[in-house]
């Protein structure tokens, strides 16, 4: 292809020598490392600081990671006849990303010469997580001991740090939801209201980081709960459904809260910036900026910045690898001008990351600053779409079901290039799964002269694999108009399922819903994590 001509190709050697230098390793590397296999690869195995965008995600998230088109990316994929990463590379020029390289045969390359890939998700920040563990002696304590503490008629307030959808899910009897460092705003009426705070989240992460947070902010009793909900399973327990959330913090809890953790933040060297300040800062057209915006989830759609990322505090800590692909852009911290902001930060910062402000007042700031501020949480719009969806031609549900009752030789052959999840919860009977990501490299498996229908869950995707198979010289495109939820409202049948045979390597799913052997063997890998080093040296 003509692609693979014009791309780039950064040698394993050369690969080599940059992650060797200090000054590209994780968490201050000014350059973009992206996987763009699918989810379940990264996780058997990806180069250590490598952040996981799936090529079928790509004009969906590269813009937000990447805000900056004359940054440097390098992307890789397997290697030998993977060329995800090579057809990736050409979007991106395309999409004018000036600075894109490939990884010369991928991850098998990079192993032959010696790399040890990680294994497993959000690998630099759970690795910080047992690290924090160990340095700021984080007390923890398990089922058996907490009953104990009870017994002793010590009053224990446990608080979940999980997002509110994941408490909702299951949680621990008595345990109220307090996500992301919305705990730390109520550190003062704790302490009124109990003896002993337990921190738990699903794992060992976020509770940990929890815990250690109230510590630095001057809580007395406090422990991080031993392995979360799924340590609490593993000892034979039932979690409970539903909602349980903590009250309003008090006036003043919130600002003990907001005075303790401005002190960390300054002491971090955590940057402080004006509404004036950020606007600037976002205007430079050649700026990195990775704006994250870290309240709770009604706030962000009652009003945020536009281009922020949703993550509430703990989330952020957490996947910081999921949501900086350039550690060492301008990191910005954005809440309501109260505590969560700065404690983000002041956690950002002790994990390297060098570059980090806050926004002076949050969103109420930059409201009063006269700013505009959008609503909503809906997903973005891809990247390059226009131009593909003013060449498509496309079929309503109505048409494509009179053509579907047409006899077999002049019949077409639908395709559902979403994903697994999206496949297996409801697609047109008989269609045949081409994943998006992959439709290059398997569009030998269409018929050829048969029209093709391309019928998914996001009609987006849909266009983009149009354009795609039109660039292979594929004739007698049509997009299903709407996707499946068209389908769905003009009251045709669906089927639900993956095909017989057919392997979903693009959905990972947490450890807790593995079964009790898969939470066993994921808490043995986090605590495995302790003293290895979370950046990319070494074998590389």
């Amino acid at each position: 292809m003509d692609a693979i001509a014009a791309t780039p190709l950064m040698t394993a050697d050369a690969f080599a020598a940059a992650l060797a230098d200090p000054r590209h390793a994780w968490p201050s590397r000014k350059w973009a490392l992206l996987d763009v296999r699918e989810h379940g690869a990264y996780e058997r195995g990806h180069i250590p600081g490598a952040t996981s965008l799936p090529r079928r995600r790509l004009e969906y998230r590269v813009e937000e990671l990447v805000p900056a088109r004359a940054t440097p990316v390098v992307l890789y994929d397997d290697g030998g006849d993977d060329r995800r990463a090579v057809l990736a590379a050409d979007d991106l020029r395309g999409y004018g990303y000036s600075r894109v390289s490939v990884l010369a045969h991928g991850l098998a390359g990079w192993r032959v010469r010696g790399g040890r890939p990680a294994t497993g998700v959000n690998v630099p920040c759970k690795t910080f997580g047992e690290r924090v563990l160990a340095e700021d002696r984080v007390s923890h304590i398990d089922a058996a001991g907490l009953d104990a503490l009870r017994a002793d008629g010590v009053r224990v307030a446990i608080r979940d740090v999980r997002t509110a959808e994941e408490f909702a899910d299951a949680h621990i009897p008595t345990a109220r939801s307090a996500p992301g460092f919305e705990l730390a705003l109520r550190l003062m009426d704790l302490e009124a209201e109990c003896d002993t705070v337990v921190v738990n989240c699903a794992g060992r992460t976020r509770s940990i980081i929890g815990a250690a947070t109230l510590a630095l902010l001057g809580v007395r009793s406090v422990f991080a709960l031993e392995n979360g909900t799924m340590g609490w399973q593993l000892d034979g327990r039932a979690l409970e459904r539903g909602e349980a959330g903590s009250p309003p913090p008090s006036s003043g809890s919130r600002a003990h809260a907001v005075a303790c953790a401005e002190g960390l933040a300054r002491t971090h060297g955590v940057g402080f910036l004006s509404p004036q300040g950020l606007s600037a800062l976002l205007a430079r057209p050649s700026a990195d900026v990775r704006l994250i915006d870290v309240r709770a989830k009604d706030a962000f759609d009652a009003g945020h910045i536009a281009g922020a990322a949703f993550a509430p505090g703990g989330q952020a800590v957490q996947r910081a690898d999921d949501f900086i692909a350039v550690p060492g852009a301008d990191v910005v911290f954005v809440d309501e001008g109260d505590a969560r902001a700065l404690l983000a930060a002041y956690w950002y910062r002790r994990m390297g990351f060098p570059r980090v402000h806050v926004l002076a007042g949050g969103v109420p700031a930059w409201r009063d600053s006269g700013r505009r501020v959008v609503q909503g949480h809906a997903r973005a719009t891809p990247l390059g779409l226009a131009a593909p969806t003013s060449a498509c031609a496309f079929l309503d549900a109505a048409n494509l079901s009179r053509r579907l009752d047409a006899p077999p030789e002049t019949r077409p052959l639908v395709v559902d290039v979403g994903s697994s999840r999206d496949l297996a919860s409801g697609h047109i009977p008989g269609a045949l799964w081409l994943p998006r990501g992959s439709v290059e490299l398997r569009a030998a498996e269409l018929p050829p002269g048969r029209t093709v229908v391309l019928a998914s869950a996001e009609e987006a995707q849909s266009i983009l694999a149009a354009r795609a198979l039109a660039r292979l010289g594929r004739e007698e495109i049509y997009v299903l108009e709407g996707g499946i939820a068209a389908w769905r409202a003009a009251g045709f049948s669906l089927a639900e399922g993956l095909p017989d045979g057919a392997g979903a390597d693009d959905i990972v799913d947490p450890p807790y819903r593995r079964g009790l052997t898969g939470m066993r063997s994921y808490l043995e890998w986090e605590i495995a994590l302790h003293g290895q080093s979370p950046t990319p040296e070494g074998g590389a």
